[in-house]
């Protein structure tokens, strides 16, 4: 026994003493270019105070003496904890378990970002008025306030139940969540408020209420509220609740697009809304059911939808305006049950509606110059470097999750990285720490499968350069899902991410990803023979604030089955050939983003996309902007001399511009062309720049001859 005991101790011994060795031993990375630096959130991450875990005890008292803190890769839960005006909390990028989180009253500028506050409640505190804060990256938390008072903030990536109520006293206005996701429990989403203090300007873009054991939302008495961007499934899935999946009552004006999903598996059936409002404007609805519900007093001005509707009992006294796309392309215009709106009196009632309000539209990204740390000469001075691969593959395969320092890691073969919610890579920032491959022959990392019932992995603060491939998931990955990566630069490789027939990639989030210098920038690219519920799709994915700089093609999505409501938010694509390559994309937005100097043969290819407040401008397009099965603009600039609709592929097209300016031509001959032109400049159209337009199979008419007055409607402030 003692002599086994000697041998395990001498055999720990030795793996300790070879590890550390190799760790010593390992090539010293070379320095990065001097002057380089990072993008602004990474240099107010690694600027905060960094709080070991061994001090948890003392977050309180780090945050109200250094106002900047960064938390460790662990559990901090057991401290609660109150966040005041300027202080801000980082979370490690793996998410830091935290405990219950009080956001001051009267508190500005506080930001929260990668924490896992499981279980625990992020609290908005009764008083005075809470305001421009930031919340990014939080997970299975519940953010609640009851009477408060919250306006101007930004809501970011937030995995968890969301509980306002202002019913009392209170208000939350001009507030914007951005990739709403939570799943299982009920209510999903409870906003309500009161007639005395109005809650308005409220938007929420690509919300996904996923299998709610019951009910998923409420909403009561707010003055305004926007959605864009709806995917719910299998509301009431245990039977646990009653309602439709999109409750409100007393409402003023709800504007929603964009809204797909179903509950064909859930024990208790019920509409997909049930909807009391003053006005409703909705676009692009997917998702119906014959029992879906307005009350008798809404106004309904509806375009681009499906389905019927009806209506509560009682004399009805709003009116009903539909422009839907039947299953023939045909566009039917419908005023009150008639297929006639040329009466004076509806063109009246019908302008106002469309010209709505003017507010003020989202303001545009900031898109900072993305560190390029090793300059134009970095193939030359890759030769003759020390392999790093050894030292990275240890730290990963011993640590889980290697930390490297700043500096250029060469390695002349792949990393692997298990797809087990353990393993990742995490540098110093995008123009700090480089991992370059020596030659083009191999990916710099490959994902490897994982049966442990996890299917993420972490990547940040990093630039990717060079080898074939940026991050390769070959076909053995079957599900990739919750995975967040952020702050990393692919650069100069065929493919940036790589996902060659993968089965599922689901409810990822891409915070500030870019791609330069990329044959194909994101590529889902899955098995050709497969088709069905289980191959080939790319899920509720976000990309916010990324940049795909110079690629032939920067998104290559081109599935098997339906990709549902992925979307694209506050991105730059700048001096592609093609931006989007697509097939089979169902409900997808493309929100506040730039597409500037393109040179191919279009700009958007294939799936109809939707996009909100989107400038085009500066582009060399040789055909066309679109060349797809269709497209949504609305509150978008097009002011490039360039037709936007192809007169060559896609035979039959169904295209909106709402609420738009457009330089190019809007018309084609060509196919089976039906478009509605709603509230938009057509300057290279005159006599089709008016309030509303109809144009079935390439013929336009004019339904209402007034002028437009062009603004975005759904993604603004009050």
């Amino acid at each position: 026994m003692k002599k086994l005991l000697f041998l395990m101790l001498f055999s720990a011994i030795g793996f300790s003493q070879n590890y550390q060795y190799a760790v010593n031993q390992a090539p010293k990375p070379t320095e990065a270019q001097k002057g380089v630096d990072n993008q602004q959130e990474e240099i107010d991450y690694f600027n905060a105070y960094l709080l070991p875990i061994t001090k948890k005890a003392t977050l309180q008292q780090a945050l109200d003496t250094y106002g900047s803190v960064r938390l460790e890769k662990g559990d901090y839960s057991g401290v609660d904890i109150v966040m005041k005006s300027n202080q801000k909390l980082y979370g490690h990028p793996s998410l830091t378990k935290v405990s219950n989180i009080t956001i001051a009253a009267g508190s500005q500028n506080v930001h929260l970002e990668d924490l896992l506050p499981q279980s625990k409640i992020i609290k908005f505190e009764s008083g005075n008025v809470i305001s421009n804060c930031t919340f990014k990256t939080i997970k299975w938390a519940i953010l609640q306030g009851t009477n408060f008072m919250l306006e101007n903030s930004t809501i970011v990536n937030f995995m968890g139940r969301i509980n306002f109520d202002c019913s009392q006293s209170g208000f939350f206005r001009n507030n914007k969540i951005i990739r709403h996701q939570i799943q299982a429990h009920s209510n999903q989403l409870i906003m309500k408020g009161n007639s005395v203090t109005p809650s308005y300007g409220n938007v929420h873009l690509q919300t996904n209420f996923l299998q709610p054991h019951g009910d998923a939302t409420e909403l009561d008495n707010l003055k305004s509220v926007n959605f864009v961007g709806i995917d719910a499934e299998a509301w009431n899935l245990e039977g646990e609740g009653t309602k439709s999946m999109f409750f409100a009552r007393n409402m003023g004006s709800i504007k929603i697009s964009d809204f797909g999903g179903g509950n064909s598996y859930s024990a208790v059936r019920t509409p997909s809304f049930d909807i009391e409002t003053d006005e409703m404007y909705f676009v692009n609805k997917f998702l119906s059911f014959p029992t879906d519900v307005f009350s008798s007093k809404t106004n309904v001005l509806m375009i681009n939808g499906n389905g019927s509707y009806i209506r509560k009992e009682g004399n009805v006294l709003g009116y009903d305006f539909l422009a839907n796309i039947d299953k023939d392309h045909e566009i039917q215009y419908k005023f009150n049950g008639k297929n006639d709106i040329l009466n004076n009196n509806a063109k009246n009632i019908i302008s106002k509606k469309i010209v709505g309000t003017q507010y003020n539209p989202w303001s545009r990204p900031n898109w900072e110059l993305i560190p390029d740390p090793l300059g134009l000469n970095w193939r030359t001075d890759s030769k003759d470097k020390p392999d790093s691969t050894a030292y990275i593959q240890n730290l990963i395969d011993k640590k889980g999750i290697a930390e490297l320092p700043e500096g250029v890691f060469y390695i002349k073969s792949t990393l692997n990285l298990t797809v087990d919610g353990t393993k990742g890579i995490i540098g110093k920032g995008t123009g700090k720490t480089v991992i370059v491959g020596i030659d083009d022959t191999f990916p710099l990392i490959t994902l490897v499968d994982s049966d442990n019932g996890s299917h993420d992995f972490l990547l940040s603060h990093i630039t990717l350069q060079g080898g074939s491939i940026g991050v390769y998931s070959p076909d053995e990955i079957k599900l990739i899902a919750f995975t967040n990566l952020k702050y990393v630069s692919f650069r100069d490789q065929k493919y940036g991410i790589h996902l060659y027939r993968n089965t599922g990639f689901d409810n990822c989030f891409f915070d500030h990803l870019s791609f330069i210098n990329c044959k194909i920038g994101f590529f889902q690219d899955p098995n050709p023979n497969m088709a069905g519920e289980e191959y080939g799709y790319v899920d509720k994915t976000v990309f916010y604030g990324g940049q795909f700089i110079n690629c032939e093609t920067a998104v290559s999505m081109r599935a098997t089955r339906g990709d549902y409501l992925c979307a694209w938010i506050n991105c730059k694509f700048d001096g592609n050939d093609l931006a989007f390559n697509t097939i089979n994309l169902v409900t997808p937005i493309i929100a506040n983003c730039d597409f500037t100097n393109h040179k191919g043969l279009n700009i958007l290819s294939g799936s109809a996309l939707s996009l909100y407040n989107c400038n085009f401008y500066n582009n060399k397009t040789t055909d066309a902007i679109v060349s797809a099965q269709g497209s949504f603009f609305e509150g978008c600039n097009l002011m490039d001399d360039i037709p936007v609709y192809s007169s060559t592929g896609q035979r039959n097209m169904v295209n909106s511009i709402l609420n738009s300016t457009v330089k190019g031509n809007v018309l084609r001959n060509f196919g089976q062309n039906q478009s509605i032109f709603v509230n938009s400049s057509l300057l290279a159209n005159p006599s089709l720049s008016k309030m509303l337009v109809n144009v079935k199979d390439n013929v336009p008419t004019v339904l209402i001859n007034e002028s437009p007055a062009p603004y975005p409607q759904f993604l603004v402030t009050q």
